[in-house]
């Protein structure tokens, strides 16, 4: 953690889970992901549920390799893409010049240290990346993302989110595993056993609360794919 900031603060370059700091393995990040993802699928989806047109200032947070900032970056008007690990940002940055883009910034930063410059964000992305962090943290984090927007700005919120009976929560994780052996195979189905034995996934009715909590409206809740909601929400 840099020495500007306070040696309580969480350290989101300390590991939970996956080391996707490790370059071999941000290297490979699109391969595993593209066998079960559509990243100009999920874009389009995000534009139409928050309005997002060319002229919209957009902040992807936790954007990983930036599958989804690119294909953001062919509709807003500018997208700022955020990770806290170097190696993302690296490919992200190889993908901008192969590009040619110049309406991206790719930024090394985390939830709790990014400082945004310019003009408020019309619209906030989290998409599937909040789980890195605890609960108090991601409270933090969800505050900080209400103060960076500007006023009627929307948030586009989604992570593994569990709904399940606690009491029944061998079952539903096994089940979940089946499904992810199933749907990604078997390295996700590993990554996702890593996920749930050593990130940060909350339940529903936390992160509920945590959004009204630091401000937002929540407009609606959607299940993507089990253990998985979406929250879209304004800054009233």
């Amino acid at each position: 953690m840099a020495s500007n900031f306070p040696k309580w603060l969480f350290d989101e370059a300390k590991i939970a889970g996956v080391d996707y700091t490790d370059k071999d393995i941000a290297d490979d990040y699109d391969n595993q992901h593209e066998e079960f993802r559509d990243f100009e699928k999920e874009a389009k989806n995000i534009i139409a549920a928050l309005g997002l047109s060319n002229d919209s200032l957009v902040l992807d947070i936790g954007c990983g390799t930036g599958g989804l900032s690119i294909c953001l970056a062919d509709v807003c008007k500018h997208v700022y893409a955020v990770d806290v690990s170097k190696s993302m940002v690296d490919n992200l940055k190889r993908k901008i010049a192969e590009k040619g883009l110049t309406n991206i910034d790719a930024v090394q930063s985390g939830f709790l240290t990014y400082t945004h410059e310019g003009d408020k964000p019309d619209a906030i992305i989290a998409n599937i990346t909040l789980h890195h962090l605890p609960d108090f943290w991601k409270q933090i984090a969800l505050c900080s993302f209400f103060d960076i927007l500007k006023l009627g700005g929307r948030l586009f919120l989604a992570d593994v989110v569990f709904s399940f009976n606690p009491r029944s929560y061998s079952e539903a994780i096994d089940g979940w595993l089946t499904g992810m052996r199933e749907i990604a195979g078997q390295k996700i189905a590993d990554e996702t056993i890593v996920h749930v034995r050593d990130e940060f996934s909350t339940w529903d009715w936390i992160m509920s609360g945590m959004l009204t909590r630091a401000g937002f409206r929540i407009d609606g809740c959607s299940k993507i794919m089990p253990q998985m909601n979406t929250y879209i929400c304004t800054k009233i």
